[in-house]
């Protein structure tokens, strides 16, 4: 623990050798929160020799050292001891991340790091301090939003955890969620966060049903209800691309000059069309439209982060190098070496 807490003030001491007082007590602030999960987090085993916690939760504690070994072993993704704890959050959020962008252009806002490079959104473990940063975005006149994560990568700077609520998910979402992260461990691209989100969405929706396929077999119920999410939120990710470059040339076409009252309109206008596609489940998009009076801008750019790149990155991955995981995998580290 020594080492690990040596290591933790290391980096962020290098932080505030090169930043301003803000960056600094920005960096103190995150060790602190990070540290604390890293002490109080406990190790797998723990929770499955204990008589008194849940069957149902053994199990996917169960899985998600399935789900690791799969990932290294057929995956091709780097070894890392990475979720071999978990942390019981007991019901409280872990972290608040806040994004930014344009208010009348799909342009985000990019908060820089020293040695990570840029990012479009900033983490918090506070719930006080993630909306004071998104108040002081908007009061710049920039649309901003606060929203919760329950898995995120600190590209090896710690040994990052299960969260707890994470055992909530399906066998399907708790893979995908998993091989997304470890994906970031294996590869990250400095300045180049659209990519690293799009490369670990993908890899995180391949990898999860070859999971489910070798677990439980092409005619589970595991498969069968993650191929039905795979769906829709394909048909989904395509409406939204649709939106997004239709509300890219909406915002162009009054050069500077659109009202929030337009923007409104427009905007409530593609969320409401949602409503019009065919899902096995339509929940997500019912909640969507339910507070769609509250989203902005933030919301297409937080889009396009994660998903804008899929199509090209699967034709990549599926015509040059056959979709094989491991194949494609030594081609990126070679092109994009690690941190």
């Amino acid at each position: 623990m020594i080492q690990k807490t040596l290591k933790i003030f290391t980096f962020f001491f290098a932080i505030a050798i090169l930043c301003n007082c803000n960056v600094i007590w920005y960096g103190i602030q995150q060790g602190k929160g990070q540290l604390k999960i890293v002490r109080n987090a406990k190790y797998l085993d723990e929770f499955l020799v204990d008589a008194t916690y849940p069957d149902s939760l053994k199990y996917k504690i169960k899985l998600v050292k399935e789900i690791k070994r799969f990932a290294f072993d057929s995956l091709g993704i780097n070894f890392t001891k990475n979720y071999s704890k978990m942390y019981n959050q007991d019901g409280k959020p872990g972290m608040y991340v806040v994004t930014a962008c344009d208010a009348f252009a799909l342009k985000s806002y990019q908060w820089k790091f020293p040695f990570l490079g840029s990012f479009s959104y900033k983490g918090y473990f506070s719930k006080k301090k993630a909306f004071r940063e998104s108040d002081k975005l908007t009061k710049k006149g920039f649309d901003a939003d606060v929203g919760i994560v329950n898995a995120w990568s600190t590209l090896g700077w710690f040994k990052d955890p299960v969260m707890s609520s994470m055992l909530n998910k399906t066998p399907g979402q708790l893979a995908r969620v998993l091989i997304h992260e470890l994906t970031h461990g294996t590869l990250f691209v400095k300045n180049d966060i659209q990519f690293n989100e799009n490369l670990a969405s993908f890899i995180g929706d391949k990898g999860a049903i070859l999971f489910l396929l070798d677990k439980y077999g092409e005619g589970s119920k595991e498969v069968k209800s993650f191929n039905e999410e795979l769906v829709d939120f394909k048909k989904l990710r395509n409406h939204l691309l649709r939106g997004t470059q239709e509300l890219k040339l909406f915002y162009e076409s009054y050069k500077g000059d659109c009202s929030q009252i337009k923007k409104r309109k427009k905007i409530n206008s593609i969320l409401l069309s949602m409503d019009t596609l065919t899902l096995n489940n339509k929940n997500c998009v019912n909640r969507i439209i339910a507070k769609r009076e509250k989203i902005n801008n933030t919301f297409f750019t937080d889009f396009l982060m994660y998903r804008e790149d899929q199509k090209i990155i699967e034709d990549e991955f599926v015509n040059k190098f056959d979709a094989d995981f491991k194949k494609y995998f030594t081609y990126l580290k070679q092109k994009h070496p690690s941190l």
